[in-house]
């Protein structure tokens, strides 16, 4: 029992690493929504609150250190900072229209761009923290479901999707259907064939 829980947790941790080797800007935009998907799982089998919420805090960090994600310091994590002995960037035109900067704005050019651009800014956010919560969901539910052994190419595997998948990929699922559409032919050929009947 206590291998099949390691097996799974290790599943989660590999799924949850993928996505947040892919998460933009860094692995750490990722962190939250994945925390987040995995212990509404964890609580929806039943656990506790706490425990889902220290359980999904451990496989997030385990992800993390296996995406290679290492956390800045404290100064790299400041506004003001490029590189050691360089002062601060200074910025000549806008964030977001790249119009030339009036004097004493030092990001926008004005109010519309600045609320244009953290509008866009909140949208891209939720719209990336939902991708990555349903991922880290799905990632935790597909480790919960028992192996299945794929009719097509006879490999084990374990369904991704609610629906039910009887097959292990696609491509699995074109060949067979590639297959079934064959014999179907020929079986018709050969009534055909036969003018016996």
């Amino acid at each position: 029992m206590a291998k099949r829980q390691f097996k799974r947790r290790q599943a989660v941790i590999e799924a949850l690493a993928v996505i947040m080797k892919r998460a933009e800007p860094t692995p750490f935009a990722a962190e939250g929504p994945a925390r987040a998907g995995v212990r509404a799982r964890l609580c929806l089998a039943g656990w506790p609150w706490a425990d889902a919420d220290a359980e999904a805090a451990e496989i997030t960090r385990n992800a993390l250190a296996r995406a290679g994600a290492r956390r800045p310091t404290w100064a790299e994590g400041q506004l003001e900072y490029t590189k050691e002995n360089e002062g601060p960037r200074t910025r000549e035109q806008c964030k977001r229209c790249a119009k030339p900067l009036p004097e004493g704005h030092y990001t926008f050019c004005g109010p519309v761009c600045a609320t244009a651009a953290k509008v866009d800014r909140n949208r891209q956010r939720d719209r990336e923290e939902l991708r990555i919560a349903e991922a880290a969901s799905r990632a935790a539910w597909t480790a919960r479901q028992p192996e299945q052994q794929c009719p097509a190419c006879e490999r084990a595997f374990r369904p991704k999707h609610p629906t039910g998948s009887t097959y292990c990929s696609r491509a699995c699922y074109q060949d067979a259907r590639r297959l079934a559409g064959r014999s179907l032919r020929m079986v018709c050929e050969s009534v055909r064939a036969d003018p016996g009947d």
